[in-house]
């Protein structure tokens, strides 16, 4: 359908406004990484510095926020892909989340990948940054962060999104079994 050069520029201005309002969001939301990867524009962002620490391809991968999703349906996903249940680890209630020793997987080539779902705000060892969510994504040493999230950008932990973040890092070579 062809629009009218005044329609372009209803659309062209409502789109940005839109966008405007998207980035912001993702940006109050220590999500603008994810949010730009997501709309093909993740070139935007200044490069980081190449990361010279790497872990174990073979590492544990530790999922951490409050979810709904079974126990035993964490691990059978984790079986189809062929992984062990030696390699993963559950800190699936807020209050464990809260008061998990995050410091242990700083600088820790046994921990691969942290798959993150919705956690409390403060925790023990985000000492000073506004979560250890972003603290993790931001500094130096930890194993690679990912958010697990729903349609609406919401950290929120699924049977799909696990099993995509998963297929990904398979994908993408990151993790071995």
């Amino acid at each position: 359908m062809k629009i009218s050069h005044n329609e372009f520029y209803e659309v062209l201005t409502q789109a940005s406004f839109q966008l405007q309002r998207n980035l912001k969001e993702a940006y109050d939301n220590d999500y603008l990484d994810g949010y730009l990867s997501e709309i093909g524009m993740a070139d935007l962002l200044p490069s980081k510095e190449e990361s010279f620490y790497e872990t174990f391809p073979d590492g544990k991968i530790v999922i951490i926020g409050n979810s709904s999703v079974k126990t035993d349906d964490i691990y059978g996903i984790f079986k189809s892909f062929g992984l062990s249940k030696d390699r993963v680890e559950l800190v699936l209630d807020y209050n464990e989340a809260e008061k998990y020793p995050y410091k242990k997987m700083n600088y820790n080539p046994n921990y691969r990948l942290v798959l993150f779902g919705p956690v409390p705000h403060s925790t023990k060892g985000n000492s000073g940054a506004s979560s250890i969510l972003s603290k993790m994504e931001n500094e130096e040493g930890y194993p690679k962060v990912i958010r697990l999230t729903d349609s609406n950008n919401k950290l929120k932990i699924t049977k799909t999104n696990l099993k995509m973040a998963l297929q990904k890092e398979f994908d993408q070579e990151y993790i071995e079994i």
